[in-house]
């Protein structure tokens, strides 16, 4: 018992000497995140800093910080993990930050026994005016980002419920906008604030919102109902809270556009990628074009899928396009990945023409295009005689009239000739084992026909000598 602790002690003690040295081993990474880009000028802005390994004492400088904002509190916590196998720990310090101006901020990058974070843009708003005269205990305040907007294009909508006392048992009301898409922009965010020398928490939600008709648009007022604590023993005060609805014009599509798909965005761009140089090709072998598109105020299912122009001796298979959306404060940036494998089938040069999206530009209120430029292609003859007829599955099948039906002739029997081999097999096996025991039958069926219908035994014995002929011939 004794041998077998200390086995296992000295196996703990190694094991946790080489998590130990392994952790040394890498180099220490310092990280810094924010909750939010884009704040008030009255909010509390959380940036978080993380150092991966334990430390009982010592913290970066955070004096820097002070130069764009005034620091709050901070506070520090020490995090460890194991997952199959694989271990991390961190020191995680929090601060709060409060911008000392409007406009775009910078928090500078932080340095950490050798280890650096990257900066971040922050940007900063001018409160509302509504904000700068409430006095309420608890309210609401909704925002968007433009007060007309075209159909089936982006508008990016802000509520925040603004509480200086403790709710209890709340709920808020669902976004739901008739004739539109909602889509919520990340989570809610909690922080806090401070208004004419009152602190507030806020609750704050962003939708990307799609009209899908033109017209006058109506954002539902949202809806607070809970209760005003008064502690852990004693039933909270009731309240509801609301806010008027938000109207907005919603543009028709111009009578200018020329796009065959209405592609209304703040920003459009696509960008390609060869798997291969375009200029070192060969016949009959494929080289993948990827083509990506991003757009800033679409999802990426509304981005089309991109047709490429005929080429001769060119061929194209494309591949079903993915897409995905990434949310940001700014709202919705779509993105649409498409792979097209492209097959020369004949050596030479051939261009493909450049690639022309029309989309529309609502900052500027004008067409637009997302261009890829003509490509070339330099095709060498390839290893094979003739990559077309490996191309072209009609060309397998092309056989002279005259030699059709040897041609099949031939296939079907070098296509069923195996398996009648095996089959034959198969029942010449089978009827060999009937073979061992039939005399044994044959004689009591042939007795018994003697002694009833009186017919003679020869018969039987001639057909067994059949059958063993007929095993001996593979019939």
């Amino acid at each position: 018992m004794v041998s077998r602790f200390l086995t296992k002690l000295s196996l703990l003690i190694g094991m946790t000497l080489s998590l130990c040295l392994a952790n040394t081993s890498q180099a220490a990474e310092l990280v810094a995140n924010v909750d939010r880009t884009q704040i008030g000028e009255y909010d509390t802005l959380l940036l978080t800093v993380k150092y991966s390994e334990q430390l009982l004492s010592d913290a970066p400088d955070f004096s820097p910080l002070e130069q764009h904002f005034q620091v709050g509190a901070t506070s520090r916590k020490n995090s460890f993990q194991m997952i199959n196998g694989q271990t991390s720990s961190w020191t995680i310090w929090t601060i709060g930050l409060t911008p000392r101006r409007i406009g775009n901020l910078v928090i500078p990058s932080l340095e950490f026994r050798g280890a650096k974070t990257k900066p971040i843009q922050i940007r900063v708003v001018k409160a509302a005016d509504a904000l700068k005269q409430q006095d309420k205990d608890v309210f609401f305040l909704t925002e968007t980002d433009q007060n007309q907007a075209y159909v089936q294009g982006q508008i990016v909508y802000t509520e925040k419920l603004y509480f200086a006392v403790a709710l209890d048992n709340g709920d808020i009301s669902d976004v739901a906008v008739a004739d539109a898409v909602v889509q919520q922009l990340g989570d809610t965010k909690q922080y806090r604030t401070s208004l004419n020398g009152r602190a507030y928490n806020v609750f704050e939600r962003r939708y990307a919102i799609y009209p899908q008709t033109s017209g006058e648009l109506i954002i539902p007022g949202p809806r607070y109902s809970g209760e005003i604590s008064n502690g852990p023993w004693r039933a909270g005060r009731p309240i509801r809270v609301s806010h008027p609805p938000t109207k907005l014009t919603v543009l028709p599509r111009p009578a200018s556009y020329q796009g065959d798909v209405w592609l209304p965005a703040s920003e459009l761009n696509i960008s390609f990628q060869w798997s291969q140089s375009p200029a070192d090709l060969r016949s009959g072998e494929p080289v993948t074009l990827t083509l990506q598109q991003t757009a800033k105020g679409l999802s990426g299912s509304q981005l089309p899928d991109i047709q490429l122009a005929e080429v001769d001796n060119v061929k194209y298979y494309p591949d079903q396009a993915s897409h995905q959306d990434q949310s940001s404060a700014e709202g919705v940036i779509g993105i649409r990945s498409q792979k097209i494998a492209i097959v020369p089938t004949q050596a030479g040069e051939y261009r493909i023409p450049e690639i022309r999206i029309p989309w529309w530009n609502t900052q500027t209120q004008q067409q637009a295009f997302a261009v890829v430029p003509a490509q070339t292609l330099n095709v060498a003859m390839g290893a094979t005689a003739a990559p077309s007829a490996v191309i072209n599955p009609q060309a397998v099948t092309s056989v002279d009239a005259s030699n059709s039906g040897a041609a099949e002739n031939s296939a079907a029997s070098a296509g069923y000739w195996p398996w009648l081999t095996l089959l034959s097999t198969l029942l010449w096996l089978t009827t060999l084992g009937f073979w061992w025991r039939f005399p044994r039958q044959v004689v009591t069926t042939a007795s018994h026909a003697n002694t009833t219908l009186g017919a003679p035994t020869e018969l039987h014995t001639a057909k067994l000598a059949d059958i063993k002929k007929a095993c001996r011939n593979n019939d």
